[in-house]
């Protein structure tokens, strides 16, 4: 049986939902594939009944879309979709970043120097692990909880576009989104809000027309 589902009805449905959730993230599961409950019924080895509940929730997240006698499809990631969520996560890191620097103590600003090296031997997989971590990061210091958990559910939602954009590129270099971190670091560290606002605003604009120049040659858009 996978690791973790062999417990209680409600850690099983939370469970395959979380793994399920993060193999569409991740594009382990890649964008267009039909899913049905009964494969994933057995490949989780599970009823089901958790694997229901588990793709409705993933419905509401626009993530899957139901094919009539046909079962479920991973969506394919739409340019507009895309567009909006980088959009979005302007919006939502500069205010995070705003409230980091009104809220947060030294200490936890000086938690921030874990990102400023790659975690090693450096991974596809543990490099979107730390980027992630990184800008969950600020939000969920951000001081506010609902923007935390929108910051952060952004954040997740933008794995996918990380996990396609980066293995169909060959003009995205890992270091340089690191020395970018770096100097993002470096001026919330000195509570220097219009330098951390700019430089988070270019990172993630640098982020946001790479990303679209890659995903426009993939067969996975919309």
């Amino acid at each position: 049986m996978p690791e973790g589902l062999d417990e209680s009805p409600l850690l099983v449905r939370t469970s395959v939902y979380q793994q399920l959730r993060a193999a569409i993230l991740s594009c382990a599961i890649r964008p267009g594939t039909q899913i049905q409950e009964r494969q994933l019924a057995e490949q989780y080895q599970v009823s089901k009944s958790p694997i229901r509940d588990a793709l409705l929730k993933l419905e509401e997240q626009n993530l899957i879309e139901v094919m009539p006698r046909k079962g479920y499809r991973v969506k394919r990631i739409s340019l507009t979709d895309a567009r909006e969520l980088y959009e979005m996560r302007q919006i939502l890191e500069r205010e995070s970043i705003i409230r980091l620097l009104d809220t947060a103590s030294d200490g936890i600003l000086s938690d921030l120097d874990e990102f400023r090296t790659l975690p090693s031997p450096i991974e596809l997989s543990k490099w979107i692990e730390y980027n992630s971590a990184f800008h969950g990061f600020l939000a969920a210091n951000c001081g506010n909880s609902r923007l935390a958990r929108a910051g952060c559910d952004a954040i997740e939602q933008y794995e996918r576009l990380t996990y396609v954009s980066v293995t169909s590129s060959n003009e995205l270099s890992l270091a340089d989104f690191v020395a970018e971190h770096g100097a993002i670091i470096d001026a919330i560290q000195r509570r220097d809000k219009r330098q951390a606002l700019a430089l988070a605003r270019d990172h993630i604009e640098s982020s946001r027309r790479r990303v679209l120049d890659a995903l426009e040659n993939l067969s996975v858009i919309a």
